[in-house]
C-alpha cells in the first residue's frame, strides 16, 4: 500500500499543464518520492485514474479547471464540494470528477483525497502555460510541501 500519491493531471495544451507544473515544482522543492510516496504526472487519465486511487491511504490530485475566477486562482475541493468542481466538458472521455464519482461508487477512494484545481485561461494545443498558471503552480507546490512537512498528527496521514 502506498501511503501517499500526488497526481498532477494535465495535457500539453497551454494552461492545462497546471497539474504537471505543480508536480515539477514539488520535485524542485525536494519533496521525496519513495518510502511510500508516489508523485506522478498523468495525461488525461480518464477511467485509469480509479486504479491509481486504490491501495493509497491519501491522494492529492491537482488539475486545471475552468471556473468563473481569474486564471491562476487555486481552489480546494472536499468530497462534499465535488458538485462545485467545474472542470468543463472533456473531449478525452471520462473526466476527473466522473472517475472520482465512479471510484466512490466502487468503494475505491482512499481514506483522504484532496482535490485542487487551478483556474485556467487558454488551453490551446502547443501553447505554453500562462504566467499566472506558472505562479499558481509554484504557490500550490509550496503549500503542499509545507503541509507534508507538518507532523503526522496534523497531516492526517
Amino acid at each position: 500500500m502506498s501511503p501517499l500519491r500526488i497526481l498532477g493531471i494535465g495535457s500539453p495544451s497551454g494552461d492545462d499543464q497546471a497539474g504537471w507544473l505543480v508536480v515539477d515544482a514539488l520535485l524542485t522543492l525536494g519533496v521525496q518520492t519513495g518510502g511510500g510516496c508516489v508523485i506522478e504526472k498523468l495525461d488525461r487519465p480518464g477511467a485509469n485514474l480509479i486504479s491509481l486511487l486504490e491501495n493509497a491511504s491519501r491522494v492529492i490530485l491537482i488539475d486545471a479547471m475552468q471556473g468563473d475566477g481569474p486564471p491562476g486562482r487555486i481552489r480546494r475541493f472536499d468530497r462534499k464540494d465535488w458538485p462545485n468542481y467545474n472542470h468543463g466538458l472533456s473531449s478525452h472521455g471520462l473526466g476527473v470528477l466522473d472517475a472520482l464519482s465512479l471510484a466512490q461508487g466502487l468503494a475505491s477512494l482512499p481514506a483522504r483525497l484532496d482535490l485542487y484545481g487551478i483556474e485556467i485561461g487558454s488551453a490551446r494545443p502547443g501553447d505554453e502555460p500562462g504566467l499566472e498558471i506558472q505562479v499558481a503552480a509554484r504557490q500550490l507546490a509550496r503549500a503542499v510541501a509545507a503541509e507534508l512537512d507538518a507532523p503526522l498528527s496534523i497531516r492526517g496521514i
